[in-house]
């Protein structure tokens, strides 16, 4: 099984106040960070902007950079989009798989990345589920997935946890996830300025 990854990059980072793929997170960007920590285990990778208009900061060689085929889907048509690319573009095929994520999350890790994709089996999907809320914004999903996240955007439906429901998916409990991570760092965002100056802090930033 080949593994790609796509960073959804079209948010609107309204809670931080200013683009939270431009913040700066040590010597690079966060969205800078998050990239270069999926091109250790994944290929391709791709960030889906909301548009073409919408301007991202430098990310490292190899890493592709499309926007959102129909704007306005949310992130389920981001998914769909990116998919669409790694089938076309990347070579990927339906029981090849994708992991997702947005791009506030500063502590992935490539070690992470391997052990989510090696959860998956024989199963569409794998969703971190933690205290039983599911985590669709870190999850594998292999691309025969694209079908459904079709027709559920055909039925006006924009979240991934909608896609996270409807297929065959994997939910990995805090018990599972707690094994990997004891503190779970891998799932924290950074959606507001405390958040990002929490992160900092962590990071020895």
């Amino acid at each position: 099984m080949r593994l790609g990854a796509l960073i959804l990059t079209g948010g609107r980072s309204e809670r931080m106040g200013r683009p939270k793929e431009s913040l700066p997170f040590g010597e690079e960007t966060l969205l800078h960070r998050i990239a270069a920590v999926l091109l250790e285990g994944a290929e391709p990778v791709v960030a889906v902007r909301r548009s073409a208009r919408q301007v991202l900061p430098e990310l490292p060689a190899g890493v592709a950079t499309i926007a959102d085929a129909v704007p306005g889907q949310g992130p389920l048509g981001a998914f769909a989009t990116g998919l669409r690319h790694a089938r076309t573009v990347g070579g990927l095929d339906e029981r090849d798989a994708l992991f997702v994520t947005g791009c506030d999350s500063p502590f992935l890790t490539a070690r992470t990345l391997a052990w989510l994709a090696g959860e998956l089996d024989e199963n569409e999907a794998v969703v971190p589920t933690p205290g039983g809320v599911p985590q669709p914004l870190c999850a594998v999903y292999r691309l025969s997935c694209g079908p459904v996240a079709e027709a559920l955007l055909a039925r006006g439906t924009a979240g991934l946890r909608d896609l996270a429901e409807a297929v065959d998916a994997r939910r990995l409990d805090e018990g599972a996830l707690r094994q990997h991570d004891p503190e779970l760092r891998f799932l924290r965002n950074v959606n507001t300025p405390e958040d990002y100056r929490r992160a900092l802090a962590d990071a020895a930033y």
